[in-house]
């Protein structure tokens, strides 16, 4: 078998999404789109990563030996998903090279996702696994343009959804006939299309802070980051007023 014959474009999906094939692969997996209904749905669920990514936090320093034991899992689980398949653990006799090589391209692409998983996956965030086996999200919160103050959101998901503990910092105390408010926000949402849901509305005390807690049941990956803005007392729910507090962008 041909040791050029390329890996099956099944296995190409997240590589083609984020700009690493090679050209000729990538019309060669472009071909295949056309008559493969999975892979096009398998990329428009992942179609959102990109930008996902390009918002992603710098590096920030996780617990010791968090590396090491995702590395570990990411190895069980390819060699589960193999045996339940029928074939040999990578860790057997060789195969021919060209399974090889699709073999790992297929543990590399769970690695990334694992990596995605235990790093960064939205703009300031930093993501880990609480003591309870829970999901952990980390969240700065910075001025609008125009505005000041600052935040850290802590976000703890469970089964029936997630919590959030919010610190602000330095706002100023909201005008008369207004109140500061906490959303759940899209990444897409704009005023015109909102993409968004309240957590609460606040005020701060007089050294501009305040120390929020709020819950929702509304999906994480629909509305995955933390919002605040300065909306007036009418009753409308929908958002009105200006951001105030944005997640952090990256660098």
């Amino acid at each position: 078998m041909s040791m050029s014959e390329p890996a099956s474009p099944h296995v190409e999906v997240a590589a083609y999404l984020l700009g690493k094939l090679e050209a000729d692969e990538a019309e060669r997996f472009e071909a295949h789109l056309d008559g493969c209904a999975d892979c096009r749905r398998h990329l428009d669920e992942l179609g959102g990563l990109p930008a996902l990514l390009a918002q992603a936090a710098p590096a920030t320093p996780v617990p010791d030996g968090l590396r090491a034991r995702t590395l570990t899992a990411v190895r069980e689980r390819a060699a589960e998903a193999e045996r339940a398949a029928g074939a040999p653990a990578v860790a057997e006799a060789p195969v021919p090279l060209r399974r090889a090589w699709w073999r790992r391209r297929w543990v590399v692409a769970v690695a990334v996702a694992a990596a995605l998983v235990v790093a960064l996956a939205v703009p300031g965030a930093l993501r880990l696994f609480g003591g309870d086996g829970g999901e952990v999200t980390r969240l700065t919160l910075v001025a609008a343009e125009g505005a000041k103050g600052r935040g850290q959101v802590t976000i703890t998901r469970s089964a029936t959804g997630r919590s959030f503990d919010v610190r602000i910092e330095g706002l100023a105390p909201p005008p008369a006939g207004s109140l500061y408010e906490l959303w759940a926000v899209n990444l897409r949402d704009t005023l015109q299309r909102p993409l968004r849901v309240s957590l609460g509305t606040f005020t701060v005390g007089a050294d501009g802070s305040a120390h929020l807690q709020a819950f929702t049941a509304a999906p994480a990956d629909q509305f995955p980051v933390v919002g605040v803005t300065l909306e007036p007392v009418d009753g409308n729910p929908a958002r009105t007023g200006p951001r105030v507090l944005v997640p952090s962008p990256p660098g």
